[in-house]
């Protein structure tokens, strides 16, 4: 369980802050937490697992095998969905986890409902919504809302169910330790001793997203920290690997069903916190 430490002071990025319109992105090493007004969704695919709860009201969401939407206070979002969402300007609170982590299997285990592949309704869900409005409300720091992502998602009794192939577990290591460079799948197989045809294959059944998002998705994460620590954003796609603002753009849009400016443009209003 990552929790921010309460002795160090969370990097925060240089925006004006007005607390009606204000929105913040949290940023830990093995989550990520976004709380603030929100747009439309429209069809993408996260990188990540996403618990999206909303604060003010329900929303809506569309899975790509569904023909209606459903709405909903509290939605997982398994890594990999196509989907879109309809929030229309209400708070929400999103709740991002590692595909291949204990995080998602508690989450996944603890969702009422669920006809597709997104899970519905949290146990105790009004209870969590009351608290995460009381901090939306009062501003609340990275600790306190770290305080209250380890009571929604309690450390394990027992061993770690997640057992990812080690040679799966061996290429994500490869890829994390310089996101900057593009490895090639034939490098990538190489590395784990597996035909680049079975190594997709097996990291898509492990990971539930392929290899390029999820290389795309802890990229995104670097470029929020470098904003963070005061790059451009043009500087900060290039600094992750991205070839150029465009080829971010797109790869944005593609993850989130936004634009790249919804969330780090100046009119935004976003604040970055790196825990």
């Amino acid at each position: 369980m990552i929790r921010s430490d309460a002795g160090s002071c969370p990097r925060v990025s240089n925006r004006a802050r007005d607390r009606n319109t204000l929105s913040t992105l949290y940023i830990w090493q093995q989550r990520g937490f976004f709380m603030g007004h929100l747009p439309d969704i429209a069809e993408h695919r996260l990188g990540a697992a996403a618990l999206c709860m909303g604060l003010d009201r329900p929303f809506a969401v569309l899975e790509s095998e569904a023909s209606v939407w459903r709405q909903g206070r509290s939605v997982l979002i398994p890594p990999g969905c196509l989907h879109e969402a309809r929030i229309d300007g209400a708070v929400m609170a999103i709740l991002f986890v590692e595909p291949e982590s204990q995080d998602y299997l508690t989450l996944k285990d603890a969702m009422l409902d669920g006809e597709w592949q997104c899970l519905y309704g949290l146990p105790d869900e009004l209870k969590l919504l009351n608290a995460l409005r009381e901090l939306w409300r009062r501003d609340a720091d990275a600790g306190a809302i770290s305080d209250l992502l380890d009571r929604l998602i309690p450390t394990s009794g027992g061993e770690d169910r997640q057992l990812l192939d080690e040679r799966v577990r061996r290429v994500m290591e490869l890829m994390k330790a310089d996101l900057n460079r593009s490895h090639s799948l034939e490098e990538l197989a190489r590395h784990v001793n597996l035909s680049p045809t079975r190594l997709v294959h097996l990291f898509k059944e492990q990971v539930g997203v392929p290899i390029r998002r999820f290389r795309q998705w802890h990229r995104m994460r670097v470029v929020a920290a470098s904003i963070a620590k005061g790059s451009t954003l043009t500087d900060a796609a290039l600094g992750a690997g991205f070839s150029d603002s465009s080829h971010f753009s797109r790869a944005f849009r593609n993850m989130f069903g936004m634009a790249p400016s919804s969330i780090f443009g100046r009119a935004a209003n976003v604040r970055i916190v790196i825990a």
